[in-house]
């Protein structure tokens, strides 16, 4: 699917949002609405480009006549808060993961949102009432079908220390140690430390910081180890012969949108920052972008398995987030041989 048709998908599943999602008619909203148009335009800050630009013909066909500017860069957390300390507030909404926003949080240029109206449920809702969980990433395995058959691939993690890998698997330098990581939240420190020393000094991966899609593509390597799951899913999308599964323990990141403390357009701010955690954002958002929601409101066949209490899974929560940081930096080293 190229950009254009994600983008017109996007805006296309609003407008056919089903009848459960009427909260946008409520009094209330509307009200809100009327403000927003007021103020005649919306700033959102997002991780990358793809993650953001769907949201203005998608927002739009739902709340027509307010502009949205976005901005989508790996580094927006940072540059938030330099935006805050050098006294700019150009900024209404920021959407990261739960580790990306926690600086925010921290330096409480975060506000804290009445999130009802939008029809969110409470287990959606997190940092008490400062975030809306919008969608989910699962740390995958990818894989070239003409390369690998389905039957090939390992259902866990501890599976690819087969010899049979060696010599086949690429990886991202910045998402292994967050797959190491999760896994240390699951295994504990010495295990998930020794599956990484393990799988580093005899599977011979290919680390790379470049796209791992050309690598699969061409046949030099056929798996990616610890590929974020949507990204997998455009690569088939675009036409490429890429499959993915999510390994056992199932490692999840979570994402959500937040409106700032000093945003200048407080009321289109929660208008965008609600509809993105709503049902027809969220919808909206896989779409576009195949990122999805795998929370206890998913809906999907994966997202079914995760909650069903039969599948060993690190869900990112608030509460154990200082560990993961943790462990994600003591395994960046490794992954790059300074440890």
């Amino acid at each position: 699917m190229n950009k254009s048709a994600a983008l017109a998908a996007a805006a296309a599943c609003c407008l056919a949002a089903p009848a459960y999602a009427q909260w946008h008619k409520s009094p209330e909203v509307q009200a809100l609405y009327e403000k927003a148009k007021l103020e005649r335009k919306v700033v959102v800050w997002g991780t990358q480009r793809t993650e953001v630009e769907w949201i203005p013909p998608a927002f739009n066909a739902l709340f027509p006549g307010i502009e949205v500017e976005f901005l989508g860069d790996n580094d927006v957390a940072t540059k938030a808060i330099a935006e805050a300390r050098a006294g700019r507030h150009t900024i209404d909404v920021f959407w990261n993961s739960l580790t990306g926003s926690l600086p925010l949080m921290q330096r409480d240029l975060i506000a804290k949102s009445d999130w009802t109206p939008f029809g969110i449920a409470k287990t959606n809702i997190s940092f008490d009432g400062r975030m809306a969980y919008t969608s989910n990433m699962a740390y995958s395995l990818a894989w070239n079908r003409d390369l690998m058959k389905r039957e090939d691939i390992p259902e866990n993690w501890a599976g690819l220390l087969d010899p049979r890998f060696k010599g086949k698997m690429t990886a991202s330098l910045f998402l292994l140690p967050r797959v190491f990581g999760g896994l240390q939240i699951a295994w504990g420190e010495e295990r998930a430390v020794k599956f990484a020393r393990d799988i580093l000094s005899s599977a011979d991966l290919l680390l790379t910081r470049s796209p791992r899609e050309s690598i699969l593509a061409s046949g030099e390597r056929s798996l990616a180890m610890g590929e974020v799951d949507s990204l997998a899913r455009m690569w088939a999308k675009s036409g490429m012969k890429i499959d993915y599964l999510v390994p056992e323990p199932m490692l999840l990141g979570q994402f959500g949108s937040t409106v700032m403390a000093k945003a200048p357009n407080p009321n289109a701010a929660l208008l965008l920052a609600g509809y993105m955690a709503s049902a027809e954002g969220k919808a909206a958002k896989e779409a576009a972008t195949s990122q999805a929601d795998y929370g206890p409101t998913g809906t999907s066949d994966l997202a079914k398995r995760i909650n069903s209490g039969k599948a060993e899974v690190v869900f990112d929560n608030p509460q154990q987030m200082e560990a993961r940081e943790k462990a994600i930096r003591a395994m960046g080293p490794i992954v790059t041989g300074q440890k």
